[in-house]
This record gives structure tokens, C-alpha cells and sequence, in this order.
């Protein structure tokens, strides 16, 4: 007969995973927020202001949903918030502005990535019912 402790879907593994996925978004969000210094933008600040405010976002919904491991009902915009910062490099029209660099566009793409499977996992993951 084999015991465990602690199941796959007990609340403290639940936890954990709610609070490494939430930790991954706040991390790719400060990247979002000092990316345009960090890979020089290139003189694309649309795409700089796109990404502090997708950034800032990202940072508060992750923090509350670290807070609470309960489902949220905004925890789905995660995901959308992630998609967008992948994309949109590629569809922010830059006018006479000079495009982004391919180290801003790689950043982005990585960043949109890390927050969109956070965000997947964190509406995946439900606290076990007893």
C-alpha cells in the first residue's frame, strides 16, 4: 500500500504552481516595462508605450492572482495580454518612426510567450474540491 503525502492536485502543490506562474508573468512584465532600454527600440515608441502599459497590466493581474490562488475572472486576460505583446511588434504601424530593433521584436516574442503559458496555466489550475 502506498501513501502520499500530498497529491498533484492538493492545495499546497496548486499554490506553488499558481505562485511560479504568477512569479514568470510579473518577471516578463518588468521586461515588458524596461525592455525599450534594454534592447533599444530603436525609435519605435508606440511599441514602447504599448509594452509599459501591456507591462503594468500584466504586473498587477499576476500579483493579485499570486495573492489568491482561487480562480479569478480577470485571470483570462493574461493570456490575451501575452498574445498581444508577442504580436505586436508586427502590427503597430511605426509611421515615420523608425521600426524595432530585432533584439526589441525577440524580446517582445519571448515575453508575449513566458506570459501567454503563464497565463494558460493559471486558468488551468483549480484548487482540489473536498
Amino acid at each position: 500500500m502506498s501513501t502520499t503525502t500530498e497529491r498533484s492536485g492538493s492545495p499546497g502543490a496548486v499554490g506553488a504552481l499558481v505562485g511560479a506562474a504568477a512569479g514568470l508573468a510579473v518577471l516578463a512584465g518588468l521586461y515588458l516595462i524596461i525592455g525599450p532600454w534594454l534592447a533599444r527600440f530603436g525609435g519605435a515608441a508606440e511599441l514602447a508605450i504599448s509594452n509599459t502599459v501591456t507591462g503594468l497590466a500584466i504586473i498587477v493581474l499576476a500579483a493579485v492572482r499570486a495573492r489568491d490562488p482561487r480562480p479569478q475572472a480577470l485571470t483570462w486576460v493574461l493570456p490575451v495580454l501575452g498574445l498581444w505583446a508577442a504580436i505586436s511588434p508586427l502590427v503597430l504601424r511605426y509611421g515615420d518612426e523608425t521600426a524595432p530593433s530585432a533584439g526589441a521584436l525577440t524580446g517582445n516574442v519571448i515575453a508575449g510567450v513566458v506570459v501567454l503559458a503563464a497565463g494558460i496555466a493559471l486558468l488551468l489550475k483549480r484548487p482540489a474540491t473536498r
